[in-house]
């Protein structure tokens, strides 16, 4: 690989602490400092990150097929299985295909219904005046959508039980991103907390697929697809898939819009004020009302810029490659960042600053991989849209009915693990909209 710029490398453990100690930091350090591409290592693993959108398009499409996933996902394998974020080359292509029916235009407007459902039942919980943790009600919010539209089931009960060993699993992050993963991994306590979410996830998706091998249901939901195209065993393997990239990223992605139009009150009027036109105070937008609602998906765009629960993506070159003038030996991780690319002054400017404008028209002619919450290519998320209508329908639906006012005590604290999520909470104030 020819030399590329980047942080010195201390001996035997490379760039790792550095990584490590504020992994945006460093990744944003890298990028600002040493270019659009650059190199560093973790422990014996090179790793390049990319920074262009123009690269970043390369990687993901271009060279998709010379490339798998990167080598955190390939060890996630040990507790997620083989689902669609983990598996490879014509497995992943067959089950895509196996699973695009359940996540088809016509669907996801069936669907629509209960997400809205859920979020006016959850929404009417709130005590106003009260402090309440918003990630933890969109947590539960769309983990029992996931349960109704995809599982054809009830997860009510078994939010709880989910969301513990979804962190179990997620904590592990730190580890798979060592050389020495499978072994740490073998290690108290990161052992403990990994087998504990795995055992609690593996008895979930059992009594799941059980439940729908004895009584089939309309064979509408992604379960029933699984249980007909594929073994119980790799069903349990796209189940938590699903729960993961199903509920997890969308509810951080709600909970970081909340934060951010709670700390910003004029844009919170302006959007509440295009969802008051289209429902009233308290009431309920519909499936049909979603090009009525510009302001309120530009609110969710520009959280996803901000705050990507997607923060990075990485692949790992099978052959040499090339990606744009960066020439790399097969084994090379490269790296394409949703929050580098997403906070570059170039194509966003004041870029720290929350401004849903950025993403109504007219449109400023910016690289479509500027902004690629979702990533790209044939591995792009397969539930975007669905992602999309749950997102604005449940954004909708909390303005419609609440004002979200901030919590100064309680700061916002980022943990980049598998996903970018909030570490303690996301803490708001609600109080009761009143007709004008």
């Amino acid at each position: 690989m020819e030399e590329l710029p980047g942080p010195a490398p201390a001996p035997l453990v490379g760039n790792a602490l550095q990584f490590r100690r504020d992994r945006l930091a460093f990744l944003t350090m890298c990028a600002q400092e040493h270019g659009d591409a650059v190199a560093f290592r973790v422990g014996p693993a090179a790793l390049v990150l990319l920074s262009h959108p123009e690269a970043v398009r390369e990687l993901l499409t271009v060279k998709q097929h010379e490339v798998t996933k990167g080598p955190v996902l390939q060890r996630a394998r040990v507790m997620l299985g083989d689902g669609l974020l983990t598996s490879e080359g014509e497995a992943h292509r067959h089950d895509r295909r196996l699973l695009q029916t359940a996540f088809s235009r016509q669907r996801v407007a069936r669907y629509a219904h209960e997400m809205l459902d859920v979020a006016a039942d959850r929404t009417a919980s709130w005590a106003p005046g009260r402090a309440l943790d918003l990630h933890a009600e969109t947590v539960r919010t769309t983990l029992t959508v996931a349960g109704r539209t995809l599982f054809g089931t009830r997860l009510d009960d078994d939010v709880a039980l989910v969301s513990g060993a979804l962190r179990d699993v997620l904590s592990a992050y730190g580890l798979l991103t060592l050389p020495m993963a499978g072994v740490l991994l073998r290690l108290p306590p990161g052992r403990r907390r990994v087998r504990r979410g795995t055992a609690a996830l593996d008895t979930l998706t059992a009594r799941l697929v059980a439940e729908r091998a004895e009584h089939p249901g309309t064979g509408d939901d992604l379960l029933s697809v699984l249980l007909e195209g594929t073994d119980r065993r790799h069903a349990r393997d796209q189940v938590v898939t699903m729960l993961l990239a199903g509920h997890e990223t969308t509810a951080n992605a709600l909970a970081f819009a909340g934060h951010l139009l709670a700390t910003h009150p004029s844009v919170q009027d302006r959007v509440a004020a295009e969802v008051l036109e289209v429902c009233g105070v308290g009431g309920q937008p519909s499936v049909e009302d979603l090009e009525r609602l510009p302001l309120t998906r530009a609110t969710l765009s520009e959280a996803l810029r901000l705050y990507p629960p997607s923060w990075a993506m990485g692949r790992q070159a099978q052959v040499p490659t090339q990606v744009g003038d960066v020439e790399v030996p097969a084994g090379t991780v490269l790296l394409a960042s949703q929050w580098v690319v997403h906070r570059d002054p170039r194509w966003w400017p004041e870029p720290d600053s929350f401004d849903p404008g950025r993403f109504l028209p007219p449109a400023p002619d910016r690289p479509r991989f500027a902004f690629f919450p979702f990533g790209g290519g044939t591995r792009q998320c397969i539930g975007a849209a669905f992602a999309w209508t749950e997102g604005v329908l449940t954004l909708a639906t909390i303005l419609a009915r609440w004002r979200l006012g901030d919590v100064p005590a309680r700061r916002l604290t980022l943990d980049p693990l598998l996903t970018l999520r909030p570490r303690d909470g996301v803490w708001v104030l609600p109080e009761p909209r009143v007709a004008a």
